[in-house]
């Protein structure tokens, strides 16, 4: 993914004398992933809270008028297989509202398809826009571990009486997803060559891609007789929420006026 991301910069630079400033800027993106996963836990032993991830790469955008702008890039966008796993027994109470930090991740390539409409809101050089896009996944690595015992379990209190441990099977079960996004995002116009870019959208994930899948087991003899073995699934889909940041150049030669009634670009 890196070569195929520093070949479209170069490829960008190399042409950046061949159109005039304004219409295309390209830039890095960094995005904090807040994943929403489907969970099938009867017993509700699991922590249901959002898996959290980064997602970085470059972003290719062409300006269309000021009302629209086109975006495209290449992203490397994590997938979470693992869970967090308490004792949640009548009498104990959860001492962290997160997991401890268990939490792995399983990477895809994205490829995002966005359009950009710019809004009459406006705070001093800051722009509100409105978002939305169509992005694709594709699975950067094949899935298919096993695991005993591999996760810790979130604290409770009182300390519970048992012990707790998980035995677990991750898979993909797709290796092509897709998803819808909306949101807002706020442009900064730092100077004419630069802009920063914050922005806040939801995804909604369309196929079933990774898969944990095992059961959770209490008591004081795990290994040969536990207690109690309590199944589960855990499926991510692609749904999240992003907080996403990008500094953006843009690029070409400025273009000067022939002309004192013509406009600069």
């Amino acid at each position: 993914m890196t070569k195929l991301l520093l070949l479209i910069s170069v490829c960008c630079l190399i042409h950046t004398t061949s159109f005039p400033q304004g219409k295309w800027s390209m830039g890095f993106t960094m995005a904090s992933r807040s994943e929403w996963r489907q969970y099938q836990d009867s017993y509700q032993y699991l922590f249901k809270g959002s898996g959290q991830g980064f997602s970085f790469g470059g972003s290719l955008a062409y300006q269309h008028n000021e009302k629209w702008r086109w975006e495209t890039g290449l992203f490397s966008t994590p997938y979470s297989n693992t869970v967090g796993v308490y004792y949640n027994e009548p009498g104990y109470r959860r001492m962290l509202n997160r997991p401890v930090m268990y939490v792995s991740h399983t990477n895809t390539l994205e490829i995002p398809l966005k359009a950009i409409y710019s809004t009459p809101l406006k705070w001093r050089n800051i722009q509100i826009n409105v978002v939305a896009g169509f992005n694709t996944y594709l699975l950067a690595e094949n899935i298919n571990s096993q695991g005993y015992a591999g996760l810790p379990a979130i604290p409770v209190s009182p300390a519970p009486p048992t012990n707790l441990s998980v035995v677990y099977n991750d898979r993909n079960l797709s290796k092509v997803n897709f998803s819808l996004e909306a949101g807002g995002e706020a442009f900064w116009k730092l100077s004419e060559r630069f802009h920063f870019i914050y922005r806040l959208s939801g995804r909604v994930g369309f196929i079933e891609m990774v898969e944990m899948q095992g059961d959770y087991r209490t008591g004081d003899n795990l290994t040969l007789s536990p207690d109690k073995i309590y199944p589960f699934r855990v499926v991510s889909r692609g749904s999240a929420l992003h907080h996403t940041f990008s500094l953006r150049f843009v690029m070409g030669r400025k273009k000067w006026k022939e002309n004192w009634w013509e406009d600069e670009y």
